[in-house]
């Protein structure tokens, strides 16, 4: 009996120890926390990672994409750990990353849990044209700056023509091709940049500027004579609202209209539409990622800016821009002016440069794509709109009887009209470009022909292929 009562003691520690053992599974770990996060490329983001571990964390690991598991390392008794992946330098918005994480307690159990990093702005776009990095300006565009300077030079070189004085071929020449650096002495600063190798393949292969450079220095002698334009004649004509004289050639044509406007057509756009704007310039295989050397931009960066250079827009142009501050608005922002109460043009192009080079600086190519189709779409609308204003103008001074407003504002309305040949997404075929300048405008290319009926005609093709004109076209 004894021995009996002994055992059952015994037997209730057994029992005791076995509910006790150490050995029964405790719950198993798992992962949560804030595991959907965005970033701008080349950034860490952040993601943090509670663990419920009863047992303690024997090891986390992640895979990426699917690729090969690597260690996080997780300190003794943590519970919450941050995991920073960095966002590949070159990555695009809108890409997703996978993280599959996964976590092993002491005994052996497992949690897994997918985070995703979507790769988002590293920047919003500013009400400005102006972008820094570490505090610095990544724009620039000289090389712009100076040929609107150089085109702005011969301009006020030919109107000495208008004055009566002889002008050179050579001088313009000269200018044409930056001789020396300054244009064989005639440009009032230094540059390495040139107008001439960056002219419209045919305009250059043609000679276009070359003849206009030497008509018109032969203009300008008849001009210092004492010729008075007639037609077949070159030389002066009056225009009659401010008494000054213009040189034109012998079909009625103001040479400084069509050097000056014809340089805003066969450079400023065709380097913007032909040169900046195109895939090699801005295209996904473009370097975007490391910095020019010695510079504080990419070459992507760059590029958007000298497309932007060309445009000649103050950094806060923008609708109704102030009259007081209109002498910053040079050559095509100028004449986006002209029409911008009625369209909104300046609003529109400013958006699409400030917010293009925002989407370069985040590498998001949807943004890319889509404001440069916007400057390809709304800069053709300014030339049209530019084309249709000078059109009526003409129509008024003819109405008027004034002979040589009507041939300086044709002159205008020529040269934009041609300007429109420039976009190789143009809505408007060469064939109906030739049939304005050459028909339209006056019989056989000749101003002394023109007609208020074929004027008329010229801006009905222009509201028809470009309908956003349509309801302004008489306020333009």
């Amino acid at each position: 009996m004894t021995s009996f009562r002994a055992s059952v003691p015994l037997l209730a520690l057994a029992l005791t120890v076995a509910a006790c053992d150490s050995s029964d599974p405790l719950d198993p770990p798992m992962i949560d926390g804030q595991l959907q996060v965005e970033g701008g490329r080349g950034t860490a983001a952040d993601l943090v990672l509670n663990l419920d571990a009863d047992a303690g964390v024997q090891s986390l690991t992640v895979a990426v994409d699917g690729g090969a598991a690597e260690a996080i390392t997780v300190a003794d008794g943590a519970t919450q750990v941050t995991y920073s992946f960095d966002i590949p330098a070159d990555a695009t918005v809108g890409t997703a990353y996978s993280l599959a994480f996964t976590v092993t307690d002491d005994e052996g159990q497992t949690d897994t849990a997918t985070g995703t990093v979507t790769v988002g702005r590293l920047i919003d776009t500013p009400d400005d044209y102006e972008f820094t990095r570490d505090g610095s300006t990544t724009v620039a565009y000289n090389g712009q700056i100076n040929r609107l300077n150089m085109v702005a030079e011969m301009k006020d070189y030919l109107k000495r023509a208008d004055r009566g004085e002889v002008i050179s071929e050579q001088v313009l020449l000269d200018m044409f091709e930056n001789a020396g650096g300054n244009g064989g002495g005639n440009f009032s600063f230094t540059a390495s940049q040139q107008l001439k190798n960056k002219t419209f393949a045919p305009d250059l292969d043609g000679g276009l500027y070359e003849d206009f450079f030497a008509r018109a220095a032969a203009a300008s002698v008849a001009g210092n004579a004492g010729t008075d334009a007639a037609d077949g004649v070159a030389g002066l004509i009056t225009r009659e609202n401010s008494g000054n004289t213009i040189l034109v050639d012998e079909n009625g044509r103001e040479f400084v209209q069509f050097v000056e406007k014809g340089l805003m057509g066969s450079v400023f756009y065709n380097q913007i539409f032909n040169t900046y704007l195109t895939d090699n310039r801005i295209g996904p295989n473009v370097e975007n990622t490391a910095l020019r050397d010695g510079e504080n931009y990419t070459d992507m960066e760059h590029h958007w800016d000298e497309a932007f250079g060309y445009f000649g827009a103050p950094v806060d142009f923008a609708s109704n821009w102030p009259t007081e501050r209109r002498s910053e608005a040079r050559f095509w922002a100028n004449y986006s002016n002209v029409s911008d109460p009625e369209l909104g043009l300046n609003t529109r192009i400013m958006d699409a440069f400030t917010a293009g080079r925002a989407a370069v600086v985040n590498n998001d190519r949807a943004e890319i794509t889509s404001n440069t189709d916007e400057l390809y779409t709304v800069l053709e609308l300014t030339t049209a709109a530019t084309a249709v204003h000078y059109i009526n103008d003409t129509l008024g001074h003819l109405d008027e009887g004034k002979t040589g407003e009507a041939f300086h504002t044709l002159s205008e309305a020529w040269a934009f009209t041609r300007a429109l040949l420039f976009s190789p997404r143009r809505q408007i075929t060469p064939a109906q470009i030739d049939e304005i300048l050459d028909t339209d405008f006056g019989a056989d290319g000749n101003f002394w022909n023109v007609t208020v009926a074929g004027l008329n005609k010229a801006k009905s093709t222009l509201v028809q292929i470009y309908p956003e004109l349509a309801p302004v076209q008489d306020d333009l």
